[in-house]
C-alpha cells in the first residue's frame, strides 16, 4: 500500500513538471529623456506701444507670426523625444 501512495505521488510530481509554462512578453513603457532644450518663448512686437499705422502694424504682424512658427517648429523638435510624464 505505502507502495502505490509513492508511485502516485512520484507521478503527480512528474506531471507537474511535464507542464511547460510559454514566457509571457510584456511591455513596459520607458522615459526617455528630450532630444534638446526647449527653445525661448518670442516676445510678440505687435501691439506694443502706440500705433505705427497698416503697413508698420502689417510688417510687426507678419514678423511676429515668422517668429511663432520658429518656435512651434523648434519645440515640437525638440519635445519629440519626450515621455507624456515630462
Amino acid at each position: 500500500m505505502m507502495r502505490v501512495i509513492v508511485m502516485l505521488a512520484v507521478a503527480s510530481l512528474l506531471q507537474a513538471c511535464a507542464t511547460v509554462q510559454k514566457p509571457v512578453e510584456v511591455k513596459v513603457p520607458v522615459a526617455v529623456g528630450c532630444l534638446g532644450p526647449k527653445p525661448a518663448r518670442p516676445v510678440s512686437k505687435f501691439g506694443q506701444g502706440p500705433y505705427p499705422g497698416d503697413k508698420p502694424a502689417a510688417q510687426l504682424a507678419l514678423a511676429d507670426a515668422i517668429a511663432w512658427e520658429k518656435y512651434a517648429t523648434g519645440l515640437e523638435a525638440a519635445m519629440a523625444g519626450c515621455s507624456d510624464s515630462d
